[in-house]
């Protein structure tokens, strides 16, 4: 079968499409085979690609394939029957097999199958395309666990800065529509970004080109929100805009060691590389005038992925898609090398996504 893969770290010239086994002997007792249909691109495949995660998330083995949100029609079910042969379905895929054995092929979805452990994957909604359920898995799960963690309820404010990112975009959606925020506030260039924030459901949009956020809500306590969700490496000014006693998570740069323990990571190497969170300049900034910081790493929830799925088919929630790129194809406009590109600039307004024809 074919693949997107990387061989070593490097730039995204490192990707190539390789012919790689088809994915057969494997325990099936809580995995399903998946015939791809659609895989969407993410900010940290790039981190990914690059090695910035290598202490973090290792690849096992290379070739590797990257990224790691699929959907597509279950090939082989799981023995413990939970999907069936023919079945819809969406899914993250998180690390190894949970036999253990590291097998080649249990890698990402940018292939023409990928295996997915059973307690990663949920029936798609029918109101979803391909295209559009592989768009949600990590962006979804991401917005989620933050508001989760940071106890947003009904009526409260929040701050999220980069409102037209794949997380940005669901944020807004889920604070707005889920759990009924009062005032949901966030940043994005003026024009079709800003125009894209105020559709799906922010308050206002802040042009971070010309306005300083900190400026607008730092001075009048009244102002000030009740929680801040970053996505864009600016935490350490939220401080400045959040209510005494509030919170902050953040989901950019650096992750803190308290949060590698937490997802398995090995924290007696990376501690030599990463600080704790008592150490950070955005705690202790934090800290300073009552509001607390934490840095938060997606975990797998078979739990949220559920709900989101509720969510799409209510319609409180909807796919937001940059564009949709094939994967047989070589062109660098329409072809899959094009979706890595708009993704990895850092430019795109929501999800890249590449789709699969027979």
């Amino acid at each position: 079968m074919q693949a997107i893969c990387f061989s070593k770290y490097g730039k995204i010239d490192q990707l190539k499409k390789t012919t790689i086994s088809y994915p057969e002997g494997f325990d099936t007792t809580n995995n399903v085979l998946i015939k791809v249909r659609a895989a969407a691109v993410n900010p940290v495949d790039k981190a990914l690609l690059s090695g910035d995660l290598k202490m973090v998330r290792p690849v096992a083995d290379f070739p590797h394939v990257i990224c790691y949100d699929v959907a597509g029609i279950v090939e082989q079910a799981d023995s413990e029957g939970k999907f069936s042969v023919g079945q819809s379905v969406f899914a993250r895929i998180f690390g190894d097999a949970d036999d253990g054995k590291k097998t080649p092929w249990y890698r990402g979805a940018m292939a023409e199958y990928c295996v997915v452990n059973s307690s990663n994957l949920v029936i798609m909604p029918e109101n979803l395309t391909f295209v559009e359920a592989a768009s949600i898995p990590l962006v979804g799960m991401t917005s989620l666990q933050v508001l989760n963690n940071l106890g947003l309820k009904e009526g409260e404010s929040i701050f999220i800065s980069g409102g037209a990112g794949g997380v940005g975009t669901m944020a807004i959606q889920l604070a707005k529509n889920v759990f009924k925020a009062g005032n949901v506030v966030t940043t994005a260039s003026k024009g079709e970004k800003e125009e894209l924030c105020k559709t799906i459901g922010a308050d206002a949009v802040i042009d971070y080109q010309t306005s300083n956020f900190v400026e607008i809500y730092g001075r009048d306590t009244s102002e000030k929100f009740d929680y801040c969700f970053d996505t864009t490496g600016e935490s350490d000014k939220m401080s400045r805009i959040v209510k005494p006693g509030g919170k902050i998570v953040t989901i950019a740069g650096m992750p803190t060691l308290e949060e590698i323990r937490r997802i398995g990571g090995s924290a007696w190497i990376l501690k030599l590389f990463i600080k704790r969170k008592e150490k950070r300049k955005e705690y202790l900034v934090a800290r300073s005038v009552n509001v607390d910081w934490n840095y938060l790493f997606l975990s797998p929830s078979n739990e949220d992925l559920t709900d989101l799925a509720k969510y799409l088919e209510n319609g409180s929630i909807k796919p937001v898609i940059d564009g949709v790129w094939d994967f047989y194809s070589e062109d660098t406009n329409d072809g899959w090398i094009g979706a890595f590109q708009r993704s990895f600039s850092g430019r795109s307004k929501g999800k890249c996504v590449v789709k699969f024809t027979d």
